[in-house]
């Protein structure tokens, strides 16, 4: 087996309107080991921030020490996979390793990436683990219906030896690796994706999939570990709402979906929104947990339904 000599390392994340959590995100991987003989390169996409994000950014490019190098842009059309789009095509490495702008990256990430993929000329692209940490704490309908719920917070641990991705089984966004060659013959789709508020993810996972539909194959590589940082906003019932109808949408874009009758829906989520806010009031948290869940689905469903229909 040939040994693949990774030289060149680009660092992607997108970020809007999170200056703080940018902030430990970027200290983190700056304070990254890097080996002798690799370069890496941080390179940002700033999606229309209006919270001092480019400021800082300008302070941060102007005060990085000679470990890293960094390169920021600005993506004027809102959209996650926008911004991953356009990172792409500013990468100059011979890989990419992608996250997120509220993630705290461990020392050795970069080197345990290396280890695994200049021994592994099979792969076309890797994961690792993401933990998710509660600062403000975790509430305790959360921690009740935590499998149910962990999908919300990029939870991702697939075990401690490495395996073989397949469709069922793939790493989170916020912690994965890819070919730059390759990374680059397979965009994302601009349809799915967060756009500003919108919760809306399964960007990543349409990736991986085309990638292994065409014949690249992936790896699990349990040692290189991110913890991800979910602010009190995010552990709200709204936001864990948001998150379903996000996934409604997607259930719809990778034709999933339930039904294709708005009106039956819409009913659907009515229903079920009714009965979570009802029994939220005596009943166990699995319980309106789960209306809260179907409402959500079924919303996000008769929504992208609607807009598809309108168009």
């Amino acid at each position: 087996m040939n040994r693949r000599v990774v030289r060149h390392v680009d660092i992607a994340i997108c970020t809007w309107n999170r200056c703080e959590m940018l902030a430990e995100a970027l200290t983190s991987v700056c304070r990254m080991r890097i080996p002798a003989g690799v370069t890496a390169n941080v390179i940002v996409v700033d999606n229309n921030s209006t919270d001092g994000t480019s400021r800082y950014l300008e302070q941060f490019a102007s005060t990085i020490g000679e470990k890293v190098s960094v390169k920021i842009l600005k993506e004027s059309q809102q959209g996650h996979t926008v911004c991953r789009n356009r990172a792409i095509e500013s990468a100059t490495g011979d890989l990419m390793l992608w996250t997120d702008d509220d993630i705290i990256a461990s020392e050795d990430w970069l080197e345990r990436y290396l280890e695994f993929v200049n021994n592994d000329s099979d792969s076309s692209f890797w994961g690792s683990v993401i933990e998710p940490e509660f600062p403000a704490g975790m509430p305790r309908w959360i921690l009740e219906n935590w499998n149910e719920l962990k999908g919300c917070f990029a939870d991702r641990n697939l075990g401690s030896e490495p395996l073989g991705f397949h469709t069922n089984r793939l790493p989170y966004g916020a912690n994965f690796a890819i070919l730059t060659e390759i990374q680059k013959q397979y965009p994302f789709d601009s349809l799915l994706g967060r756009r500003g508020d919108a919760v809306m993810g399964e960007d990543e996972f349409d990736l991986f999939r085309r990638l292994l539909d065409d014949g690249h194959s992936g790896t699990w590589i349990p040692q290189a570990k991110i913890w991800h940082q979910i602010p009190a906003s995010r552990s709200s019932q709204k936001y864990v709402y948001d998150y379903f109808v996000g996934q409604g949408r997607a259930l719809v874009a990778n034709n999933q979906g339930w039904s294709q009758e708005v009106g039956e829906l819409k009913s659907e989520s009515h229903s079920e929104f009714r009965k979570y806010k009802l029994k939220r009031l005596f009943s166990k948290s699995n319980v309106w947990v789960s209306h809260m869940i179907r409402s959500g689905l079924a919303r996000g469903q008769w929504e992208a339904i609607r807009d598809s229909n309108a168009k």
